[in-house]
């Protein structure tokens, strides 16, 4: 039976409703423990937001977010393919369907450009540095 008394604060998880208050904030006391569930062996923790009412758990905003595959067989099918295997080559490896392995490399492409829009915003670079910058990293 689980402990009595008030649930424990999370104070390095932030909401991640963008209408709430704590909105990407941590450290407010806001988010509280909420249950976990199972994956493949593999617990993740749910959260609840006391100011704003959602529920979201450690995947939420992630690549692996809804994701029922293993983790470890994910990011090895996005290793082959940036080795220069065939969607079909690691769809058979992995006996999987090559949709499925498409579907992935779609979303890791669409994760990396979030992270890249999220990171690289509001640099002041003048256009002649990351030209170079450019010329650069081509290089390499």
């Amino acid at each position: 039976m689980g402990k009595r008394g008030p649930k424990p604060k999370y104070t390095n998880v932030a909401c991640p409703n963008e209408d709430c208050e704590y909105y990407d904030l941590t450290g407010k006391g806001n988010v509280i423990a909420n249950g976990t569930y199972q994956i493949k062996g593999k617990r993740i923790r749910k959260y609840i937001c006391r100011e704003c009412g959602r529920v979201f758990c450690d995947r939420t905003n992630t690549f692996y977010y809804d994701m029922r595959k293993e983790e470890s067989i994910v990011m090895l099918a996005l290793k082959m393919s940036i080795k220069g295997m065939s969607i079909e080559a690691i769809a058979d490896v992995l006996e999987i369907q090559p949709i499925t392995v498409s579907n992935w490399i779609s979303r890791a492409a669409e994760q990396c450009d979030n992270v890249h829009q999220e990171k690289v915003k509001d640099l002041n670079i003048p256009k002649v540095e990351m030209d170079e910058l450019w010329t650069i990293v081509e290089k390499k």
